[in-house]
């Protein structure tokens, strides 16, 4: 994911704009980030050799993130 939520500033953070920030501020969020769609708990991926730094998370099963529309398949089949 490229965008998570911070509970502790309640912002909606780019994940290159957190892992711009100093290590000691990520350290401080880190443990309360949520993703935007479900809210389930999110992490941050600092970026390392090719990866660019990423949010992941724990999406529950209806996170719209995740989950995709039953018509969506037939975009392949055109």
């Amino acid at each position: 994911m490229k965008r998570a939520m911070s509970l502790v500033d309640g912002k909606d953070w780019d994940a290159t704009e957190f892992g711009a920030r100093e290590e000691s501020w990520r350290r401080s969020r880190r443990e309360h980030l949520t993703c935007l769609a479900c809210g389930e708990p999110a992490f941050f991926r600092a970026e390392s050799g090719d990866r660019r730094p990423t949010f992941g998370a724990r999406h529950n099963s209806t996170c719209t993130f995740v989950v995709r529309a039953p018509w969506s398949v037939f975009k392949y089949l055109q």
